[in-house]
């Protein structure tokens, strides 16, 4: 039986999506293997979303087409850079044997099988959402739930729309029996993630029903940790609020992404203009609530007053984790467009004054932390010496992107349990503890 390597690139989306790949390719017999050198077959889930991205996606294409080079392998490319590229990609890549888009790639198989060569591509856009048969590819008691597809809004430097269709939410039942599998199988942090999780249900259900999934999802008593990521600020209602701040095995975080606050920039962006209130209600009703976002320096138009005003509110502390990236140009998005761009010298400049600014209101808050006992999820374990080494996360932490908590324990640790540990201090963005 011929064996096959599945590359992800990209978000905890393309995540997901490999894992329903991941199944469906099992399903049909095919040996799952992470050794290129053994495998038959390679199917690369690419990235285009910005241009980091897509150089990303392409030089993982080249590697794999050498690779083919040296030995029998045949290589399927899906996702974000075949949808861009369409019909282009073939001219492109002429070594790779099919490719399908972001709506078509649970077709791999098809292709895989296909004999005819002019049947090697599929470019219908979308995602896929065919759980039956997910193989997780983390071996950490967490999981990703993707709850929608594509996106309404048109946010000038966003190519996402072009690329994954209008926004189709995923029913409340089939999102809770997918759940209700990850929580039977062992998982005890669930992350909730769409391009626009907020959004959630409008299409369905006449109205945003974010709370009423959550509040379904909350019911799962082996979910610990259920959190929010990828929400949208004008479509945050006081219900969703509500619940989060109801359920105990609700995390109090909420990933925000509100890319700046300058309403010239905003204005460009064709993002909310509301934001700084947007923030502040959230504060305001969920007390304690830790909030993430992300910003963008540079962007076409953007001035030093923009810039100072960003920094002026970042500093109010009301975000524990930023991730700020510099503007860069994708020529499909209409930003490309626009006049008065920032040189990439200055946009950097300012990436730096806003990452030093968010790393001295982290620091207030992990001081904050100092002597509490803060519960946590134990995700790996060593022995250092006489004692052991524990990584884990707690609620304020998302995987890969907030920090960790290190513990120095005097015992080892079960993987995926919980415990409690003293916090004495910050090393960077991890919370450094003790086990008594």
């Amino acid at each position: 039986m011929q064996k096959v390597a599945v590359i992800t690139l990209g978000c905890p989306k393309n995540t997901v999506e490999a894992e329903y790949l991941l199944g469906i390719l099992q399903n049909k017999g095919y040996i799952l293997t992470n050794n290129m050198q053994e495998a038959d077959i390679a199917v690369i889930h690419t990235c285009s979303f910005i241009r980091d991205a897509r150089e990303e996606s392409e030089n993982c294409i080249k590697k794999i087409l050498e690779l083919k080079s040296e030995k029998a392998l045949k290589v399927y490319v899906s996702g974000c850079l075949p949808q861009l590229l369409k019909e282009k990609f073939a001219d492109i890549f002429p070594g790779v044997d099919g490719f399908t888009g972001t709506g078509d790639f649970s077709k791999i198989p098809q292709l895989i099988s296909c004999e005819n060569k002019a049947d090697k591509s599929f470019l219908k856009p979308g995602g896929l959402n065919d759980s039956r048969f997910r193989v997780l590819s983390s071996h950490l008691p967490v999981a990703y739930l993707k709850i929608a597809e594509g996106c309404n809004h048109s946010c000038s430097f966003c190519i996402i729309p072009s690329l994954r269709g209008k926004y189709t939410s995923r029913t409340i039942s089939s999102l809770a029996d997918e759940a209700k599998a990850l929580a039977d199988s062992g998982i005890k942090e669930l992350i909730l993630i769409a391009q626009d999780t907020t959004s959630f249900g409008k299409d369905l259900y006449n109205r945003f029903a974010l709370d009423k999934l959550f509040a379904k999802l909350a019911k799962i008593k082996d979910l610990k940790f259920i959190r929010l990521m990828y929400a949208y600020p004008s479509s945050v209602t006081d219900g969703l609020l509500d619940v989060i701040k109801e359920h105990d095995n609700i995390c109090k975080y909420i990933d925000i992404p509100i890319q700046h606050v300058s309403k010239n920039v905003l204005a460009n962006m064709k993002r909310p203009l509301n934001t700084v209130k947007i923030i502040e209600k959230i504060s305001k009703r969920v007390p304690g609530i830790v909030l993430r976002t992300s910003l963008i320096t540079g962007f076409p138009g953007e001035t030093d007053r923009d810039i100072k005003e960003l920094e002026h509110f970042i500093k109010q502390g009301y975000f524990q984790y930023a991730g700020i990236f510099e503007y860069s140009d994708q020529k499909e998005a209409v930003s490309s467009k626009l006049k008065n761009k920032v040189v990439s010298k200055k946009a950097k400049e300012r990436r730096i004054l806003l990452e030093n600014a968010q790393y001295e209101v982290f620091k207030k808050k992990a001081e904050v932390l100092k002597n509490k006992k803060i519960e946590f999820i134990a995700e790996s374990c060593r022995k250092d010496g006489r004692r052991y080494i524990v990584s884990g996360r707690s609620f304020f932490q998302a995987p890969e992107i907030d920090g960790n908590m290190i513990i120095r324990s005097k015992n080892p640790v079960n993987i995926g349990d919980f415990y409690f540990a003293e916090v004495d201090g910050n090393n960077g963005y991890d919370i450094m503890a003790k086990i008594k």
